[in-house]
């Protein structure tokens, strides 16, 4: 086995060519800073209209740990993406499918899309193992002290693991942080509260199973589908290293790519609402006129009890002696 790396490892005769050395075009850059600043103008500006929209005067105090808490929140994500971008992209870019930056922004893209077409599933249940605590005092300084520790711990762990270049979880993660916070809220209040303040394990036990049978699962069926592979397509070219920089073939080379798609489109439905449900839970604790209720709910979808009454037109005595 040494041997046999030895013998691949690159010498000083080789020629190195990295997918990427090559530096994207300067308008990139500058495309990128455009997006970002106007996502951040363009939620303020919402958050500014919806709170005014309903009459509800954020204090400068309120606004400050508000956006300063969405920014850390959109770090998180921002951070995510060093990892599970990754692996949406390293097979198209190890066999030379799709150049290494525009797989970044092609996966990118689908991401954002499934973002816009999640159900929001995903957002509830990573809000279900919240202390009980941070939901109600989201506001308070409690709240946001909770908040900030477990994003500022989940985006440490990224960046460190980042930059070691140790693949890692982002949902794994997050998760750990919330039972973290929840954990150490029950540990303080066990005095006063009886231990009741930390997290849901009923739900926890339920994300954690799914979090160590995913593994196994992928691993499982990613050996039993290349067995099958190998036994009904005899191409041995199609199951050896990539030869330079040269592209698989055409059907190959669109299959890898169709993957690339659709792991980036449900890694954006499913990963992506997680910061969606921390972000909605800032929202809600810090303006809850504004996103606490549901004012698009048709009169006909509320209960008769809770609908205003419009009082009855009362007949001229006249009107009512001629019937």
């Amino acid at each position: 086995m040494a041997t046999l790396a030895l013998d691949q490892a690159p010498t000083a005769d080789t020629p190195r060519t990295s997918r990427f050395d090559y530096k994207p075009h300067p308008l990139a850059k500058y495309l990128f800073a455009a997006l970002l600043l106007g996502g951040m103008a363009f939620a303020g500006w919402n958050v500014l209209t919806d709170t005014r929209g309903v009459g509800e005067e954020l204090a400068l105090g309120v606004f400050a740990f508000l956006g300063l808490a969405l920014l850390i929140a959109l770090g998180f994500e921002f951070v995510n993406g060093f990892h599970d971008t990754a692996n949406a992209v390293a097979t198209v870019i190890y066999t030379n499918s799709m150049p290494a930056h525009f797989a970044v922004v092609w996966s990118g893209f689908f991401n954002f899309l499934g973002v816009m077409f999640s159900s929001g599933a995903v957002a509830y249940s990573i809000i279900t193992l919240l202390p009980v605590d941070l939901i109600l005092n989201v506001g308070s300084a409690g709240g946001f002290a909770m908040i900030f520790a477990l994003l500022l711990a989940a985006v440490l762990w990224n960046l460190g693991t980042w930059y070691v270049g140790l693949p890692n979880s982002s949902s794994h993660t997050l998760i750990g942080s919330v039972l973290g916070v929840g954990f150490a809220n029950q540990l303080i209040q066990a005095g006063s509260r009886g231990g009741t303040a930390g997290v849901d394990w009923s739900q926890a036990q339920k994300v954690l199973t799914g979090l160590w049978m995913a593994p196994l699962i992928g691993f499982g069926a990613a050996l039993l589908l290349l067995l099958v592979m190998r036994a009904v397509v005899r191409r041995p070219e199609l199951y050896k290293a990539p030869d330079g920089d040269k592209a698989p073939p055409r059907g190959v080379r669109a299959l890898l790519i169709f993957t690339c798609t659709a792991v980036s489109f449900s890694h954006g439905s499913n990963d992506g609402q997680k910061g969606m449900g921390l972000i909605m839970l800032i929202l809600i604790g810090c303006a809850p006129t504004a996103y606490a209720l549901n004012r698009t709910l048709p009169t006909s979808a509320t209960p008769p009890s809770c609908r205003p009454r419009t009082p009855r037109p009362r007949r001229s005595t006249r009107a009512a002696a001629g019937s």
